[in-house]
């Protein structure tokens, strides 16, 4: 379940880092940018698979916890 947090808090400081460098992110050639994406497309795969992970073993679902 750590696991899962830390996945979650580097994909958040992913996002910061990727809003404060836009400028040069903006400035890249389309195949870099593509790579990119693709880059933040995995690791959403991966963390989407940890849910479905914790689910399954733990019977944890954030969207049931949310709307308690």
């Amino acid at each position: 379940m750590m696991a899962h947090a830390l996945n979650g808090l580097l994909m958040l400081a992913a996002v910061v880092v990727a809003y404060m460098n836009f400028r040069v992110l903006y400035k890249l050639d389309p195949y870099k940018k593509v790579m990119i994406l693709l880059v933040f497309s995995v690791a959403i795969g991966i963390h989407a698979l940890s849910h479905l992970g914790l689910e399954t073993v733990y019977g944890l679902n954030p969207f049931k916890a949310a709307s308690r």
